[in-house]
């Protein structure tokens, strides 16, 4: 019954927690994006920046902390360490809904 509840209750948070994102303006953030992941997300000019257009939003809103933290090292890590250490989660969960809509 305690797992059920605080599943329930995370789920929540996660909804609330999109629905703030999907009331920012991250224009800006996504330009940054598609500086190097293409505006469609696809990273056909730089293949080896990876596509994030379609990825599961929770992939995304994971790893985008996991870089935020510099936990992940390797390759481009700095560069995304980088792009985005000023995101605060809204921004974070607005640019995943983005991505994970697109084809």
């Amino acid at each position: 019954m305690k797992t059920a509840t605080l599943l329930l209750l995370a789920g929540l948070g996660a909804t609330a927690s999109i629905a703030q994102a999907a009331d920012r303006d991250v224009t800006a953030h996504l330009q940054r994006c598609a500086d190097c992941h293409g505006a469609d997300g696809l990273s056909t000019a730089m293949p080896s920046n990876g596509r994030i257009a379609g990825q599961h939003r929770e992939y995304l809103v994971y790893i985008l902390k996991q870089y935020r933290t510099g936990g992940i090292r390797g390759l481009n890590s700095g560069i995304m360490s980088n792009a985005v250490r000023h995101l605060d989660d809204a921004d974070i969960e607005a640019i995943a809904q983005h991505y994970s809509t697109l084809p």
